[in-house]
């Protein structure tokens, strides 16, 4: 088996980003990396991305490095990390990768990372806080 490779960032929206972009980012995502069995998530809330992507390395270093990286549609991008991993976070929650519209989908995100308990799945609960404080400034 191909070892399974781990990229979790952040970044920053473009200024100019419509919400007609957004809703192409996150269906040319769960297109592609559905079609290429990577899981994960996306999300974005106030002007910021969250993702993390898991699947074969050789494809998720190639996915970021020459396509993500290089995308105009977000800007400063901040890796949290990227590695090869013994124990993918999102490979058991669902069968495909999942984009995070609403709270409900962040609330149930949130309920899976801490069944797991991984030192990986902590981190990524740490870091998702800020955005379940961003979805309740929103309602």
């Amino acid at each position: 088996m191909k070892p399974i490779h781990t990229i979790c960032y952040i970044s920053n929206a473009a200024p100019d980003l419509s919400d007609s972009d957004i809703e192409a980012i996150f269906n040319q995502a769960s297109t592609q990396n559905n079609e290429y069995n990577v899981s994960g998530i996306l999300l974005y809330n106030l002007e910021h991305f969250f993702q993390v992507l898991e699947g074969d390395e050789e494809y998720i270093i190639d996915l970021y490095e020459n396509k993500i990286k290089k995308d105009t549609r977000h800007l400063d991008i901040y890796e949290v990390y990227n590695k090869t991993t013994e124990k993918p976070v999102f490979m058991g929650y669902d069968s495909k990768f999942n984009i995070i519209k609403t709270e409900e989908d962040l609330q149930k995100i949130r309920k899976y990372l801490s069944s797991v308990r991984t030192t990986t799945s902590d981190k990524l609960t740490r870091l998702l806080r800020p955005f379940v404080i961003f979805q309740k400034l929103d309602k």
